[in-house]
């Protein structure tokens, strides 16, 4: 074999090698964080009157409702069916113990997700063990209110705390039994009073469907 044939088959294995190798992983590259709550946007295809030209448009859709685990009726305690877009600066003077947990507030109070009563962020943490404690801030004048949680409205066996949703009054601190092995739950729970501005204690028949 000549050495022409064997310098053009060493090139030939060259080059092919070169080929199947997988292009090189960049470094440093900005990742952007995934939020936990996985959400669905749907594509929407319009005509821009002005221009005359096809645009896609996304539009976020919402999240489904979650089966409740517990036979309480959110329903019966709504709040104003409304959609707020503009926030007020927190006013940290309006809460005497809020000036301690500034920064927690801060940060839910810019992820403008209202989850509590139509006009309210809420921000929740831990206290302590077995100990929740928590705010929430209304978004129209940003004043902070207490949440009806901490050692007084814990109980021993919780199976469940802090329930509430975005367009009701009624706050669940506490889903509990009387030891592990009991079957029957209460509950311990509250009502948004919007007039007066304070947590009042709820009837547990008033809760159930």
């Amino acid at each position: 074999m000549s050495i022409r044939i064997v310098i053009l088959l060493l090139f030939g294995i060259i080059v092919f090698s070169c080929k199947k190798e997988k292009a090189p992983t960049p470094k440093n590259v900005d990742v952007p964080i995934q939020n936990d709550t996985v959400k669905t946007a749907v594509a929407e295809k319009k005509i821009d009157s002005a221009s005359g030209k096809e645009e896609v448009q996304y539009t976020e859709k919402k999240e489904e409702e979650t089966t409740d685990l517990y036979p309480v009726n959110f329903k019966k305690f709504p709040a104003d069916d409304v959609t707020l877009t503009k926030r007020a600066t927190l006013d940290f003077s309006s809460n005497e113990s809020a000036k301690y947990f500034k920064t927690r507030i801060t940060e839910a109070y810019a992820s403008n997700r209202i989850d509590f009563a139509s006009y309210y962020i809420s921000v929740i943490f831990g206290c302590g063990a077995s100990c929740i404690a928590g705010f929430i801030m209304d978004v129209r004048d940003g004043k902070i209110y207490d949440l009806p949680l901490g050692e007084e409205n814990s109980c021993l066996f919780a199976e469940d705390r802090a329930l509430f949703k975005p367009q009701s009054r009624l706050f669940i601190s506490g889903v509990c039994k009387e030891s592990p092995e009991d079957e029957r739950v209460y509950y311990k729970a509250f009502v948004w009073n919007e007039d007066h501005k304070i947590f009042e204690k709820a009837d547990e028949k008033d809760l159930l469907k």
